[in-house]
């Protein structure tokens, strides 16, 4: 959540950091500082609460000449969004300057202890127990040693970047579980918790794993084991340019992402579709075989992901004749979940960070699971603690509502169903190889079918300016698009903040129906190709005897659906397997346009982060 960045180098440190904060500024903020070390050993620190534009005015340009220094965006957990908890944080003796992303949670104990040996605090934060608790041991001009003492007493999942008054030629840098990667330069070195704010400076990075140390100065970075032992790692090179990770002309990154979707699909295809064949570079033969042995699959998630692993249900459904359940990671990793050795659990992650999917990855694999992560950011935790993983290579998202991950998400987990249903000896009778072909002839028109429903941006357009000041919102959908029932009530809260709440259709008597009036808007979505398609009929009809305002999402040329409905919204004629790639993007169009009429801020909606690596 929180945005860290660090430098030391030739270069003056300011700017570094302001430029690399700016980058993090989609992860979701409330304050934002920087503090740097002269070349007098003078300790220059601003912090301002508010977005970074605060921040800059107070900077003013006048702080130069200091070529190390750290800077963080701060989402409050401990302590009220306020100038004083923000970070940077300093110990009371004010030899130690940090800044931390995560949680320590045992910080009151230590902060009585602290009190009682002379310590002092200005904040309510947790950050400044860690700061000074590395300042009770820094004793003997050794930075380092004091925070392996320090990391020793503190527990939670955390990273930290510091640095010392009177070593000025260092940052130490800590991760356990939240990301850290470190840029290597020439003369100068970067660190930061998210890649993008390296770019501008440098492609070549070292992701840290957990429980390790980095030691940065200009010449170089060192790499230690929680023991202290040294570490030989090869750098990773950043295939992506940072252009990716700007607007590109759009007023928003959400609003560019949406339109990056028919391409981000395209590269997929084209990436794991080769001759009619599905291949994925990551899965080996061996891999193969222990597939052909699963009997149970889970798909464990958060959020948007989670609407991705139910697709995912439907998908494996139509493909394998095995038992699969999607679960919320929060709840898989605390309900003491029953796997083992012939099951396959699939994980889903924009980010690869995410700390409940992170967490259940590892229950996972300590009951001898297959772990398979679905991952956007190469190199992330995820992605490297799975057996194995497919990358969905969808490019940055900055925007916090996400939208070309979860298509690429769908995308993927539809390739990889055909792949395992056509190569498990479990897979349906009814998917047979002509049905396989068929799918694979569908999937190529998919970008070209993304293409043509954003060319109803005037019809989404007109229904948003009509219903904008509503406040709820009823969307339903049943089999494969009940969870874009989910997903569309999803995205319209996340950055509208209206009341929205999505059902399967056949719900819909048992409660939400009350809701039904003539102001009450509902969304269903009703592809003709669908098993449940005059069930959804007899649903719409069922709104209109109540005079509720129906907006329905359907295949192109359903008069039948138009006549029943106030506004239309269509997608190209698809599989039904398929269809949830297609009604997804209405469903993100029309919420944000409804933002953007609502005056929100639609890339960094309130309260939320774009990656969520505390519980």
């Amino acid at each position: 959540m929180c945005g860290i960045v660090g430098y030391i180098g030739y270069r003056e440190a300011i700017p570094v950091l302001i430029k690399g904060l700016e980058h993090l500024e989609y992860r979701g903020y409330d304050s934002a500082g920087v503090a740097c070390l002269n070349s007098k050993s003078r300790i220059f620190i601003t912090k301002e609460k508010g977005k970074l534009s605060e921040l800059k005015a107070s900077l003013n340009g006048d702080a130069t000449g200091m070529f190390l220094g750290i800077g963080h965006t701060r989402w409050a957990t401990h302590g009220e969004p306020s100038r004083a908890n923000a970070h940077p944080h300093m110990d009371s003796r004010r030899q130690i300057v940090l800044v931390h992303n995560g949680i320590i949670e045992n910080h009151a104990p230590l902060k009585e202890e602290l009190l009682k040996n002379g310590f002092s605090f200005s904040s309510k934060t947790d950050t400044e127990v860690a700061a000074n608790l590395i300042g009770s041991y820094y004793q003997n001009g050794n930075l380092l040693q004091a925070v392996q003492r320090a990391v020793k007493r503190l527990h939670g999942f955390f990273s930290f970047v510091v640095f010392a008054k009177d070593e000025p030629d260092k940052i130490v840098v800590f991760k356990r579980s939240n990301p850290i990667v470190i840029g290597l330069g020439e003369n100068e070195n970067f660190v930061a918790s998210d890649v993008s704010a390296l770019l501008p400076y440098t492609r070549n990075v070292l992701y840290l794993e957990d429980d390790q140390y980095a030691i940065l100065s200009r010449e170089g970075v060192e790499l230690l084991s929680l023991d202290g032992k040294r570490l030989a790692r090869k750098p990773q090179r950043i295939d992506w340019d940072i252009s990716k990770a700007q607007k590109g002309g759009f007023p928003h990154f959400m609003l560019k992402e949406i339109y990056e979707q028919p391409s981000v699909v395209k590269t997929i295809l084209e990436t794991r579709l080769k001759n009619n064949k599905i291949s994925f570079d990551s899965i080996s033969p061996a891999t193969e075989k222990k597939l052909k042995r699963i009997k149970k699959i889970h798909f464990v998630s958060c959020g948007t992901a989670y609407h991705a692993g139910l697709v995912g249900n439907y998908m494996m459904g139509e493909c394998l004749g095995l038992p699969c359940e999607a679960t919320v990671s929060s709840e898989f990793r605390y309900e003491d979940p029953v796997v083992g050795r012939e099951d396959l659990v699939v994980l889903i992650t924009q980010s690869g960070e995410t700390a409940d999917t992170l967490a259940a990855l590892r229950e996972a694999k300590k009951k001898k699971a297959m772990t398979l992560a679905i991952v956007n950011v190469v190199g992330s935790t995820i992605a490297r603690e799975a057996d194995f993983v497919i990358y969905t290579h969808a490019g940055p998202e900055i925007g916090v509502a996400s939208t070309k991950a979860y298509l690429a998400q769908l995308v993927v987990i539809a390739l990889f169903s055909i792949f395992l249903g056509s190569l498990h000896p479990l897979r349906k009778k009814d998917f047979t190889r002509q049905k396989i072909q068929n799918l694979l002839k569908m999937l190529p028109k998919l970008p070209n079918q993304i293409a043509e429903v954003l060319k109803q941006k005037k019809q989404i357009e007109k229904c948003a300016k009509d219903l904008h000041q509503n406040k709820n919102f009823l969307y339903l959908g049943r089999g494969y698009n009940f969870p874009n029932a989910l997903e569309g009530a999803l995205k319209l809260k996340e950055i509208t903040y209206a009341h929205a709440h999505g059902y399967p259709a056949g719900e819909m008597k048992h409660g939400p129906i009350a809701l039904i009036d003539s102001n009450q808007p509902v969304i269903c979505i009703c592809p003709k190709k669908s098993k449940t398609y005059d069930k959804m009929m007899s649903n719409i009809e069922e709104i209109r005897a109540r005079k509720g305002i129906i907006i329905s999402i359907a295949t192109k040329g359903d008069e039948n659906v138009a006549k029943l409905s106030k506004y239309t919204f269509f997608f190209p004629d698809t599989e039904e397997m398929f269809s949830p790639i297609l009604t997804a993007v209405p469903l993100q169009f029309f919420a944000y346009l409804i933002a953007v009429l609502n005056d929100r801020d639609v890339d960094q909606p309130r309260n939320l982060a774009k990656s969520v690596t505390v519980e």
